[in-house]
């Protein structure tokens, strides 16, 4: 557990601890030596013999005080060792998650995450400075203990050495057991932090469609699966917490059985084998506390053993020496860019290239791979053959501020982190002077949105956004990305959840970047990308390829799958409800042939 517990934390976290435990050592070793201290004082004062005592005495004073003082310094070192090991544990699995691919992060992990960071860090973090104390304890001080035992009577200390082995097989198999079960428990409660989750995020779908007690059903059987773990832990933590405290005071009586054999042969040595009868509960008790703590030990190997297996989740690597980007708009190219995750083929032999200044739009049906095009160029995840450049140069050979630092991105699933409207928009650069927030706020329509907000700039945006509408989201992500100027700019349909005013005012806005920045757009309402330089329809026959490409105009002269799309949405923007006429409905009415949302002709 040492070892693992080492792997997991950085260097100078990793020599705190291996110097609180030379703290715990030589606390348990001269607790021994206190409690081995104390028979020759008994023998002696049993023997009438003062002087003997008084010198013995005075060993056992220096041996307590030197007890005390340990004791006190590793207490305060200890606490100040485990909330340095939590919070450097907490920072390296921050770190090491956000180097993660995106594909890692399905709901069950994301569920189970928080339980890592925060109950595993701290199980870990307390594991030496705490649970150890009793481990080498529990060790360490009945080894001094025996050891002053067999000078006072071989025969009781062998029985004390041969029940060792036998309470650490007991201990050892009584826990093993129990490990199984706790495992099963966290996974129960995963899957029930998962359930609450999903419950409360898609309230307004489950009532909408008339399914919320199927939810909540499902819910209730995650939290009652959970809740047989638990108990199944308990029945089985009393289990191993009664079977080791049996054990322990079986091996108590042992001694006290060979000592009553030694005094029933050798009625002599009654002062120096009471002394021992004393002595083997002092070798009994710190083992004993092992029961104490099994159970935090077991969740703290639980824990550790579930960071460890994070850990062996390989991030995106880094390049051993960065690249850097060239001055000015900046193309980006794949070249025969491959990529499935879990086997499920989604780009397959991928070629396209964005000049740099120019704008590039992405249209086709969904599950073309639309979106994953925008993801693999922001380095969201890596392809599985081919390569993404950026200026030239591969996206993996890029430090990430250096990446990120050309990029602006805006994501169809817009997230906004806890605070005001304001710190949402100035998260990319925090130091913009107010004109500029002015203009970036009236390119994406947020300044229209904070007239009408009751605090304005000030209003909070709640928990991931919850408290501002799809839109408003969206225009505070585009506001952001605006104030960022990006040499790149990527946008995953970026105008789904705005209304026709503030399309028009984003359609202007990419339009504006035109020959400033490089764009690359994906976009169902194609007449925000009507003016773009390059349109690009993606299908899924083959998986990823390029059916179309060229302009507009040349894509409606081709007459191919676009001009089928581009008629579609052309005659759905002319639709609209007429007046009910009065004769009465026909009890056979002809049915409406569905539009195909990929566009293709009906």
């Amino acid at each position: 557990m040492i070892r693992t517990l080492f792997a997991v934390l950085d260097e100078d976290t990793v020599r705190a601890n291996r110097r609180q435990l030379l703290r715990v050592t030589a606390l348990a070793v001269l607790e021994g030596v206190s409690y081995g201290l104390a028979l020759p004082v008994l023998a002696a004062l049993l023997r009438d013999d003062l002087s003997a005592a008084g010198r013995w005495l005075v060993a056992l004073v220096a041996a307590t005080l030197a007890t005390m003082f340990t004791r006190r310094r590793q207490v305060v070192q200890g606490a100040a060792t485990a909330i340095g090991t939590i919070h450097a544990l907490q920072r390296r699995i921050a770190s090491h998650t956000a180097a993660l691919p995106l594909a890692w992060f399905t709901p069950d992990r994301a569920a189970a995450l928080p339980r890592i960071a925060a109950q595993g860090a701290v199980a870990t973090g307390r594991g030496v400075p705490y649970q150890f104390i009793s481990l080498v304890g529990g060790v360490l001080t009945p080894a001094v203990v025996l050891g002053a035992a067999a000078l006072v009577d071989w025969r009781p200390a062998l029985v004390m050495l041969l029940s060792a082995p036998l309470l650490y097989w007991v201990h050892h198999r009584t826990t093993s057991v129990v490990d199984e079960v706790e495992a099963r428990t966290h996974a129960a409660d995963a899957e029930a932090s998962a359930r609450v989750v999903e419950f409360a995020e898609a309230q307004a779908t489950l009532r909408a469609s008339g399914t919320e007690r199927l939810g909540r059903a499902l819910l209730t059987d995650a939290l009652d699966a959970a809740g047989a773990a638990r108990r199944a832990d308990v029945r089985r933590e009393i289990t191993a917490r009664v079977g080791f405290g049996v054990a322990v005071q079986l091996a108590v009586g042992a001694v006290v059985a060979a000592v009553a054999w030694v005094l029933l042969r050798e009625p002599t040595h009654v002062a120096l084998l009471v002394a021992l009868l004393v002595l083997a509960v002092r070798f009994a008790e710190p083992i004993a506390t092992l029961g104490d703590v099994a159970r935090d030990m077991r969740a703290g190997r639980g824990h550790l053993a579930r960071i460890e297996e994070l850990y062996r989740v390989a991030p995106l690597p880094l390049p051993a020496v960065p690249s850097p980007l060239p001055d000015g708009p900046l193309d980006v190219e794949f070249r025969a860019v491959g990529f499935g995750p879990a086997g499920t083929p989604v780009l397959d032999g991928f070629d396209l290239r964005v000049p740099a200044g120019t704008t590039t739009a992405l249209v086709g049906p969904s599950g073309a791979g639309k979106t994953t095009v925008l993801r693999l160029a922001a380095r969201f995840a890596d392809p599985d053959a081919g390569q993404v450049l950026i200026g030239g140069v591969d996206v993996r050979e890029l430090a990430p501020d250096t990446l990120y630092g050309a990029l602006s991105v805006v994501l169809q699933d817009v997230v906004l982190t806890e605070g005001t409207v304001r710190e949402n928009v100035l998260a990319g650069r925090p130091d913009i002077s107010p004109g500029e927030l002015a203009r970036a706020a009236g390119s994406a329509g947020v300044d229209a949105m904070v007239a009408r907000l009751p605090r304005g700039w000030d209003t909070p945006v709640g928990d991931r956004g919850g408290a501002l509408s799809g839109g408003e989201r969206q225009r505070v992500a585009l506001a952001r990305a605006a104030l960022r100027e990006g040499r790149v700019v990527l946008l995953d349909e970026a105008t789904a959840a705005l209304d026709p005013v503030s399309e028009r005012i984003v359609a202007c806005w990419i339009a504006s970047l035109s020959g400033r920045t490089t764009l690359l757009v994906v976009a169902h309402e194609l007449h925000t990308t009507a003016n773009a330089d390059q349109i690009v329809v993606l299908g899924d026959d083959p998986v990823g390829g390029i059916v179309e490409r060229g302009t507009h105009e040349e894509l409606l002269a081709l007459d191919g799958r676009y001009a089928r799309m581009w008629r579609t949405r052309t005659e759905a923007e002319g639709w609209r409800l007429d007046s009910v006429p009065s004769d009465p409905v026909p009890s056979d009415p002809v049915p409406l042939d569905p539009v195909p949302l990929d566009g293709a002709a009906p």
